[in-house]
């Protein structure tokens, strides 16, 4: 039996803000890859792995198996948190799904956005919607790491609740403050500038113009602008 265990940058990337002892929940765990290595490790004594789907949670607990971790972690099914009682976790991982799932997580339990639990969210797309709707519940991404696999790259945030709520244009979301602080944002920024660019371009060309879609592309662009000259000034 193999007692190695392949984790991606991604996932790497989320163990790294898992903070020591943390009482974990990872919600759409698949095989529940997250926290069977938290537990490997000892860097926490106890967790939930919940999945939507009775398949994903089979490979959780092979997985869970294979590592000898199975008598400390809770193996759910269900949708979203609704497998979780809120005294049971200070610490929750939403990652691999879209940014507007996750956000639909959110609000069907949002006990998650108070200020003692501290969310670890991968969106796969919509980030700039998730930004926004976070600030508008008074959560705030206290970081957020770029991380590459391959020719794809992702970013993990760091996010916790509890402050003042801020309303911010959608265009305006496309970055955080925090990601402009991460080491690998330039690359990161000049990457998400092009290709706003390039959407730009094909929009104020296309046939039946999208004035409404046009106009957001183009918010973007100039957020990334200014994101992009405020860290090469920094």
């Amino acid at each position: 039996m193999q007692n190695r265990m392949h984790l991606t940058p991604r996932l790497r990337t989320i163990l790294s803000l898992v903070p020591e002892g943390a009482r974990l929940a990872d919600i759409g765990t698949d095989h529940a890859l997250i926290p069977v290595a938290l537990l490997r490790r000892g860097k926490i004594p106890f967790a939930i792995a919940s999945d939507i789907g009775q398949g994903p949670l089979e490979s959780a607990e092979r997985t869970a198996r294979q590592f000898d971790v199975l008598e400390n972690l809770s193996l759910r099914l269900g949708a979203g948190l609704r497998t979780v009682q809120p005294e049971e976790v200070d610490t929750i991982v939403v990652a691999g799904m879209g940014g507007e799932t996750i956000i639909e997580i959110l609000q069907a339990d949002s006990w998650a956005l108070r200020r003692d639990y501290l969310l670890l969210l991968q969106a796969m797309t919509g980030q700039a919607e998730l930004r926004q709707y976070l600030l508008s519940q008074g959560a705030r991404v206290e970081k957020e790491i770029v991380c590459r696999e391959g020719r794809r790259t992702y970013t993990v945030m760091a996010v916790r609740g509890g402050q003042e709520p801020i309303e911010r244009p959608l265009a305006a979301c496309c970055v955080s403050e925090a990601l402009c602080r991460d080491p690998l944002a330039q690359p990161y920024l000049r990457e998400r500038l092009a290709r706003e660019e390039r959407i730009c371009a094909a929009l104020r060309g296309a046939v039946h113009p999208k004035p409404e879609e046009y106009a957001l592309h183009c918010g973007y662009a100039e957020t990334l602008r200014a994101a992009l000259a405020a860290w090469e000034e920094a």
